[in-house]
This record gives structure tokens, sequence and C-alpha cells, in this order.
């Protein structure tokens, strides 16, 4: 990540972490200055003069990603679970944040993300509804969900979600398989990339015996990306740098484990 304060780069690279931006977000609150995160350049830009929101710099390489990277999961269909909607909140972080739309957020800015790369997605929701129908049983639900992806002949099913405790101590990311050899690699990777990017105590990939990773015919992953339990993990999960974190190191972790 670069950071330019007022129109001039600091010489080093930084990385990208939940605590470096809050500190950041921070410092500029109490010294009244401008700032900006620019999540697909990673690039912070603060205005130390006045409050205002600095300008984006004009970009002097060209952003166009070449025609391989544009397809570089060409042929892939992957399966987006956003956690609960509809009916189902999910859980509710301290400030009354919901589970449902944190998790929505981060599959859409992904679906984005991995569009990009070539892929093609399969949603099991893109809004804030129910997947079965309204108020159906979490058996119906889960079963929707699975049904969409096992229907679609999907390669991936990434299913999203937030982690929660009684204890508002509990942090950091897990990413749970159902044990076949392809389900831990991919979960090792999309691991290891969220939990450097976020910044988050790295919880492991772990068995898990979850429905929706019981009953889809493709590897699948269930990710706990942070803690919404957690009031400083909530702010990450719910604010717009924090989702696009999460969908780019989710994004990363898939092209890692197809090595392209």
């Amino acid at each position: 990540m670069r950071i330019m304060i007022d129109g001039r780069y600091l010489p080093d690279n930084a990385r990208v972490n939940r605590d470096l931006l809050i500190t950041l977000r921070n410092m500029a609150k109490v010294l009244n200055w401008g700032i900006r995160y620019d999540a697909q350049r990673e690039l912070v830009l603060i205005n130390s003069k006045d409050s205002s929101m600095p300008r984006l710099p004009a970009d002097n390489h060209a952003d166009e990603r070449s025609e391989e990277e544009n397809a570089r999961l060409a042929g892939k269909v992957i399966c987006l679970d956003p956690g609960h909607g509809g009916s189902d909140l999910g859980t509710l972080g301290p400030t009354g944040t919901m589970e449902k739309d944190n998790t929505l957020a981060i599959a859409l800015l992904l679906k984005e993300k991995l569009e990009k790369s070539g892929a093609t997605i399969v949603m099991t929701r893109d809004t804030d509804a129910d997947v079965a129908y309204t108020d159906a049983t979490a058996n119906e639900e889960l079963g929707a969900r699975v049904e969409a992806a096992n229907q679609a002949d999907a390669d991936l099913f990434i299913s999203i979600h937030n982690d929660a405790f009684a204890s508002n101590t509990a942090s950091g990311t897990t990413t749970f398989h159902y044990g076949d050899k392809d389900s831990v690699n991919l979960a090792n990777a999309v691991q290891r990339c969220l939990a450097e990017k976020l910044g988050t105590k790295n919880r492991g990939a772990r068995f898990a015996s979850f429905y929706v990773l019981r009953y889809t015919n493709m590897p699948s992953i269930l990710i706990e990306v942070a803690f919404i339990s957690n009031a400083v993990e909530e702010m990450l999960l719910s604010s717009v740098d924090g989702r696009d974190n999460a969908a780019e190191s989710i994004c990363e972790g898939i092209l890692k484990y197809f090595k392209v």
C-alpha cells in the first residue's frame, strides 16, 4: 500500500491491515485531516491542510489488465453464497450492524473481482432475500443454497459469514472445509490471504460438518471473515475498505488455488 500526504508519496510501501487503516482514520479525525482510501490501487491519500477529501492522482500507468489476466478464470463457474439474508438476519454486532448485510456486500464485491478474471459467477442470493422462500426452515434454506451450486455444476462453492461469540474479545478469521483434499487446499489458500491482508488473528483452516459443505458436489469452503461480536472487527466488516479487502483476499486465494 502506498501513502500519499499532500500530494507526495511516502518513500516505502506499508502492509495493508486493519490496524494501520484504523490508526490513520483516527489521526485524520483528531487532526481534522482529509483522508481517502483507493482500494483498487491500495492507496491512502491524506490532506493535512484541511478536512476536504483529497483528489485521486492521475494514473500514469494503464490500469487495464492484459487479455491473459482477464482470462485467468475463464471456464470456471464459482457459486458465491452470502450467508443469511431476508428473514434471517444472522448475528448482530454491538452497534446493530447485521451479518446478512456484511456477507452480501462482500460477496457482491467478490463477484465483480472474479468476473474481471473471467469466471462465471452464480449467486445463491444477490439481494436481501431468503434463498428458498420467506421464513423457510433452516434445512430448506440450506438445501436451496446447495441446490443452486449443484445445479450450476459449479467448480467451487464459497459461503461467506461473520463469526460471533459471547465474549466480545474473541477475534480472528477462520475458513472451514469438509476434509476432502481439494477443499482443504482451497481453504488454506483463502485463509492465508485473508488473515494476511485483513491483519486479523489467523484461526486457521479447519474441518467442519456444515450442511453446505457436506452436500455440495464441488470443493467447498465456509469463511468466517471476522467476529461481528468484536467492536473493532465489526467496524472492519461493515466498512467499505474492510469489505473490499475481504473480497480481494478471497479472490486472491481462489487464484492461488487454481495456480493462475
